[in-house]
């Protein structure tokens, strides 16, 4: 129910005369008009008329009920909008270290797209650590007759092939991207790794868990016996060594492939071989380490969480002792205590207030709103905190550095959930049920907050029993 009511009805009704639960509607619906910046519907002199009214018994009771939740709106507007701009202030110290972290990665993402700067002797250890790491790696024979065709078939092949947009996963899925005019060269690398490998020079191995399949496809190879399907098949299930194939003189294309840096290639086990590199061929000694190896001036992406760190106590000067990981997680965990706390304090009072508003028949604008302004600006503080996190959380991309101290604490972190800082549906049908119940004095809002039940066990008894 709604208590709307025009100029025009209010003189009506002070002209025949109110009763204390028509007036006291009107002042607090004037009050809430008020606090969401619309027109007041009473002048002064309607004030001082109403209060002035002959009132006895009931009337007497009513109006001084309504005027006891006036008092209450007004405290509880207060206490709102700290609760929330203290939540929000909180929430806001916790997301400048989060956002701190996305501009690290963002710097560091535009740093990869340039080479990295090391010496000749550093160079040809990363290459001469990539070549050792190729040579162990076992490759498909359906590899190694994709490689032969390249290596046998005119240059375009490989760019029609690329252009084709085909994700090749297998020997069969390369044999059918093989375009028409290319088919005899494919035909014939097929056939050159067989011959290699039946000869002796090519010993393929295969895993045990496909022995059952692998073995009779082995039996029938070697008569000549397969059809095409399972001879593709067959090929990605078979492993050769780089070794093997460094030291074949009949597929010479592996040789530079096992001398040569190929950027990207087993970078999963080890992060140098992500980069391109760009070499310093005349340099001062200060600029290289006991290794000879290039020393990078701090990167950029340090500087972003260095202040934070330093602040936070994880990152100390010299001479200075830094904080732990452990205790500075606890630390920002008390932060989002205290957006908690905060959080419910707020919710309580809003359902407190709207729901006896809206049992006594009042008003509540749908613009202007001083609790649904404050609700939207807390949620949006704790949806930017949420998803700041989970970005934190997420897998380092592969341009990312190290795991840093700070986003080591910052992943000890909850979300947060604010729905669950809400009443329960049981307390929610009790307050609506019982209205301005009980509204006389100051302690109405306490009282009600104190009757609250939460679904995680929460209470707001406990936390006054600790005050």
């Amino acid at each position: 129910m709604t208590y709307r009511t025009k100029n025009a009805t209010i003189r009506r009704l002070l002209a025949k005369g109110l009763t204390g639960q028509e007036a006291g509607k009107l002042i607090v619906q004037d009050f809430i008009n008020a606090a969401c910046g619309k027109p007041s519907l009473l002048s002064e002199a309607d004030v001082v008329a109403i209060q002035n009214a002959p009132m006895q018994g009931q009337d007497v009771r009513d109006y001084n009920t309504f005027m006891a939740f006036s008092r209450a709106l007004e405290k509880g507007l207060m206490i709102c909008d700290i609760a929330c701009k203290d939540a929000c202030l909180d929430l806001s110290l916790l997301i400048t270290p989060l956002r701190d972290v996305d501009k690290q990665n963002t710097v560091e993402l535009f740093a990869s797209f340039g080479p990295h700067v090391v010496t000749r002797k550093q160079y040809e250890d990363i290459v001469a650590a990539q070549r050792e790491k190729k040579l162990v790696f076992e490759y498909s024979l359906g590899y190694v007759i994709e490689e032969r065709f390249y290596a046998i078939a005119p240059p375009e092949a490989k760019k029609e092939i690329d252009e084709s947009g085909v994700d090749i996963e297998s020997a069969e899925s390369f044999t059918t991207t093989v375009p028409e005019k290319y088919a005899a060269f494919c035909k014939r690398a097929i056939e050159e790794v067989h011959q290699l490998h039946t000869s002796g020079k090519l010993k393929a191995v295969y895993h045990d868990e496909d022995a059952k399949e692998v073995e009779p496809l082995l039996a029938k190879w070697g008569k000549d016996e397969l059809s095409a399907a399972e001879a593709m098949k067959l090929v990605d299930m078979l492993f050769v060594t780089g070794q093997q194939l460094y030291e074949c003189e009949d597929l010479p294309e592996w040789k530079p492939f096992m001398d040569e840096y190929q950027q990207y290639w087993l970078s999963d086990d080890d992060a140098s071989f992500r980069h391109a590199y760009a070499i310093l061929e005349d340099y001062p000694e200060t600029w290289i380490d006991e290794n000879g190896y290039y020393k990078d001036p701090s990167p950029p992406s340090e500087w972003v969480t260095r202040v934070t760190e330093s602040v936070l106590g994880i990152g100390a000067a010299e001479g200075e002792k830094a904080k732990s990981i452990r205790r500075v997680s606890s630390e920002l965990r008390e932060v989002l205590s205290r957006v908690e706390l905060n959080a419910r304090i707020f919710l309580a009072v809003k359902v407190i207030l709207e729901t006896a508003a809206d049992a006594a028949g009042l008003d509540i604008p749908d613009e202007g709103w001083a609790l649904s302004n404050l609700n939207e600006r807390l949620k949006l503080y704790a949806k930017e905190y949420n998803y700041r996190l989970s970005e934190v959380k997420e897998e380092p991309k592969p341009w990312c550095s190290e795991e840093t101290k700070l986003q080591k604490v910052l992943k000890t972190l909850p979300a947060i959930d604010l729905d669950k800082f809400a009443p329960s549906d049981k307390s929610m049908q009790q307050l609506r049920k019982n209205g301005l119940d009980g509204v006389r004095d100051e302690g109405w809002l306490r009282e009600k907050a104190i009757s609250l039940e939460y679904d995680d066990g929460f209470s707001f008894a406990k936390v006054l029993d600790k005050c």
